[in-house]
């Protein structure tokens, strides 16, 4: 059957050569069409012009004080004083360990000890002396050898890096220790005395070198909470003059790749002790509105044509689809009634809007109030909350305020140094904290063996014998469940395994993750442990920040777990 295929296609005809005209379509009497508008009253309407100008006028505020760690409530206290534009958020708050501690009992911290103190070596090469000093003081703080005994406990890479550079290279451990209580550091001969300042000024550059070398963690201020594997920190800035003028705003359970304003909550019960000199200053930006846009919106442009993404008539949302009712809802009955200000803002302050100032074009100013002033309340997104009030689940929503945190767009993640898995066990009613993975002294992550034990096998003549349990496997740390008093809550307690072949002795963990809060105190709350596991890690991460300074820092990653090693663990069994 033949078929006829038929084709229908539009082509312009301009009478003229240019489209100049066509494309300004011009009104060819103005006066009519002005006079048409004032008959049908377009002139007494109202909200009938388009904003042209809009002045924002705020305030920002810089964070002045800052906490680490939790703070219990109804606290009032002077916080340290904190620079906001110093550093990135991330490295304030993750920074661990410290890499480099003037102790040289153990090899912790041996490789960069060696680079340390071989950079001290370049940096007084570069002053103008009239002797040279390194051979001294390198016979002078050299590493020293480190015993056989202690090397056998070591990974194959750290004994041979010690052997390597012990009395041949400067620890930069023992120079830091040195140079705790003096400027100058002391060598084996006399310094003569015209190079004294060439030596101090070289000392004093390599402490600076190594002070802005890692951020390190104050032992006594950490944001990590070791417990609950989170970070915690508050920090407070303060809007205006007045004694209310404070907000503080606490991170309660940080635990992500990036920190950004949603971590952080209001928190109406502590106060850091900022002054009135502290308040932020006004800040005040004058705009042109922009419509906004979206697929399926009708097109703005003369000639142009809609985009053909999005089909607003093919949206069928249900009746319990709120979402999908209002976006049909905003697209079609007030898609061009909508405009957007971009308003450049200081990075890291708190921001509080004062007032919104929009000029039509008409002439008319219209004055918009913030949300929630007079105590109105409103539904909103993106907003803070004070979890105060028990009845909301969530917390209050806080109005008017907005953090805008001085986080990075995607750091440098260097490799896992350490790992530790915790996952349940059901059949023995305990918990299990599986160190997968430690930090060596060469600042590099070792696995550790996870190979079980081999059974022994005895004579088959003889009786079978009585065992109490079946070995576990190394670095396996039972997470025992205890009831601190009558009325508290089940915490996991770190315990340890005998060790049957070394006599005996309890085995315990290896690992910083382990390590618990200064005293060495590990009570894990027994919700921390889910039923699919969890994974803590370790690494080093380094950035550039905004004046072009490098920042380096250890910080801590909890994900769950994907598969779970079984610990097979068995009582009371008879075997040969």
């Amino acid at each position: 059957m033949a078929s006829i295929t038929t084709f229908s296609r539009l082509e312009p005809q301009p009478l003229r050569s240019d489209l100049a005209a066509g494309a300004a379509a011009p009104v060819h009497d103005p006066l009519w069409l002005l006079a048409r508008q004032w008959q049908v009253g377009e002139f007494a309407g109202h909200d009938g012009g388009n904003p042209i100008v809009a002045r924002w006028r705020g305030v920002a505020a810089p964070p002045t004080r800052f906490v680490a760690g939790p703070i219990p409530p109804n606290t009032a206290l002077s916080a340290p004083r904190f620079a906001p534009d110093a550093a990135p958020l991330e490295a304030i708050i993750e920074r661990v360990t410290v890499p480099l501690t003037p102790e040289t009992e153990s090899p912790a911290g041996l490789r960069l000890a060696i680079d340390a103190g071989r950079h001290f070596l370049a940096l007084l090469a570069r002053q103008r002396t009239s002797q040279d000093y390194r051979a001294d003081f390198v016979a002078r703080y050299a590493l020293e050898h480190v015993p056989e005994a202690q090397l056998a406990v070591l990974d194959s890479a750290t004994a041979s890096y010690a052997r390597l550079h012990a009395g041949r290279s400067p620890d930069g451990r023992r120079l830091l220790a040195e140079l705790a209580g003096r400027d100058v550091p002391r060598i084996d001969r006399a310094i003569d005395p015209g190079d004294i300042a060439e030596v101090r000024e070289a000392s004093a550059f390599w402490r600076k070198w190594l002070g802005a070398l890692f951020h390190y963690a104050d032992p006594e201020a950490a944001c990590w909470q070791p417990a609950r594997f989170e970070y915690t920190a508050s920090l407070a800035g303060r809007r205006s003059p007045d004694q209310f003028g404070e907000s503080t705003l606490t991170a309660h359970r940080y635990d992500r790749d990036t920190v950004d304003w949603y971590e952080f909550d209001v928190n109406g019960e502590v106060n850091l002790g900022t002054q009135p000199a502290e308040a932020g200053a006004a800040v005040t930006r004058t705009v042109v509105p922009a419509p906004v846009t979206a697929p399926g919106l009708p097109a703005t442009r003369f000639w142009e044509f809609e985009d053909g993404r999005l089909n607003i008539a093919a949206i069928h949302p249900a009746s319990t689809d709120l979402a999908q009712v209002l976006l049909v809802e905003t697209l079609s009955g007030y898609g061009n009634d909508w405009y957007v200000i971009g308003v450049d803002l200081p990075v890291g302050r708190l921001i509080a809007s004062s007032s919104l100032v929009v000029v039509d074009t008409f002439g008319a100013k219209t004055l918009l109030q913030p949300a929630g002033v007079n105590g109105t309340s409103r539904w909103g997104l993106f907003r803070h909350a004070m979890p105060a009030d028990s009845d909301e689940a969530e917390g209050a929503a806080i109005s008017n305020l907005l953090y805008l945190a001085p986080r990075l767009a995607q750091p440098l993640i260097g490799p896992v140094v350490e790992q530790v898995t915790l996952t349940r066990d059901e059949q023995a009613n305990i918990a299990w904290a599986i160190e997968q993975m430690r930090e060596s002294p060469l600042q590099a992550g070792v696995p550790l063996s996870d190979a079980r034990p081999a059974e022994l096998t005895g004579d088959p003549q003889a009786p079978p014998q009585y065992r109490l349990f079946r070995h576990m496997p190394p670095q396996w740390v039972p997470l025992l469940p205890i009831r601190a008093g009558p009325d508290e809550q089940i915490m996991l307690a770190r315990g340890s395994v005998s060790d049957e072949a070394g006599g005996g002795q309890p085995v315990g963990s290896v690992t910083a993750i382990l390590a618990g809060d200064g005293s060495g105190a590990l009570l894990i709350p027994e919700e921390e442990v889910p039923d699919d596991g969890l994974v803590v890690q370790r690494h080093y991460q380094a950035a550039r920040w905004s004046d072009g300074t490098l920042h380096v820092w250890a910080a801590y990653r909890a994900r769950p777990a994907g598969s779970l090693p079984s610990a097979n663990l068995r009582f009371d069994t008879v075997g040969v």
